[in-house]
Parts: C-alpha cells; structure tokens; sequence
C-alpha cells in the first residue's frame, strides 16, 4: 500500500476512527476512553496527527509537550498543558495492521520531530508497551532507567508490566 499523502492535524471529528484503531491495535487494557484523547487533543492540537485512507484512518498519533514527568496517566480523563514544556512525550502511536511496513510509522514520527524542534524541546519519549522496544529502538529510542529515568516508577507501573520508559535525546530528522 503505497503512503501518498502527509498527517493532517487530528480533529474532534476523528475521535470515532482514532478509538476504533486504538481497538485494532491494542491490548483491552490499553483502549483508553474517548474523554481521554479528546482532552489531549483540546490542550495540545498541533501535536495530534491522523494519516486517513481510502477505507478509514490508517494512523494517529498523539503527542503532548511535556515538563518533567508530568505526563497524563493511562485513561487519565482530563490533562492540561504545562506552561514550559521541555520534551515531546509520544502518548499514542497506532498504525492500522494493514499499513503496517509502508514507512507510515516514520512519517508519522517525522511531524513529532519537527514539531519538537519547532518548539525547542531536547528530547522526545515514550512509554513502551505490548513488547514495542524493538520497534521504537528503530527509529532512536533507548531505554532509560534507574536515577537518569525521569518517569516516577509508579507512573512506569501504572502502564502494565513490561513497559519501557525510552527517550530520543538528540533530535534529528
């Protein structure tokens, strides 16, 4: 399946298509409620993409400018922007099975970057779940623990066992 065209900004209409693909594409503990995206979206719409197809969304992602550790618990239902961001936190990738190895992934990943370095943030991370470690070493993740870990182990846990807090601290194309 050839990608032809770029991400769009993601809208209050999408949410439907994004919840459905989060089903396709996740573990039932991991299916977060529609409250939960659209809050993310109302504080942070530039850094909220969907790739549509001729059949329905192909991908989203959704990412959210972040200080510290204060990113939103899993199912959170409401989140709220901080006033001085200093890294991208990769909240949620999902990519329909059927685009899976197109290169979507990394177009998608391509818009996080250069939002990133458009609002002058160091780093990007991420909380791998469902064994993605391999997958996010791939386009420059690495995990990150002990006192270099800047997610609280609580948090960590609160994403299931096995999940991976992992960083891109050099920003790059």
């Amino acid at each position: 399946m050839p990608i032809n065209q770029s991400p769009r900004l993601m809208l209050e209409g999408d949410l439907d298509a994004v919840i459905s693909l989060q089903t396709t594409c996740y573990g039932l503990e991991f299916n977060e409620p529609k409250a939960s995206f659209a809050s993310k979206l109302l504080a942070a719409p530039e850094s909220c993409w969907v790739m549509p197809g001729p059949s329905g969304l192909l991908a989203y992602l959704v990412c959210l400018p972040i200080e510290g550790d204060l990113l939103p618990a899993l199912h959170s239902p409401d989140w709220t922007r901080p006033a001085d961001p200093n890294w991208l936190y990769l909240h949620d990738l999902a990519i329909h099975p059927d685009a899976r190895g197109t290169g979507l992934a990394s177009l998608m990943l391509q818009r996080a970057t250069e939002l990133a370095q458009a609002l002058g943030l160091g780093a990007m991370g991420l909380i791998a779940v469902q064994g993605s470690v391999p997958f996010w070493r791939r386009h420059g993740f690495e995990p990150v623990g002990g006192t270099a870990n800047q997610i609280s182990e609580a948090k960590l846990a609160s994403f299931g066992e096995g999940a991976t807090f992992m960083l891109r601290r050099t920003i790059t194309s």
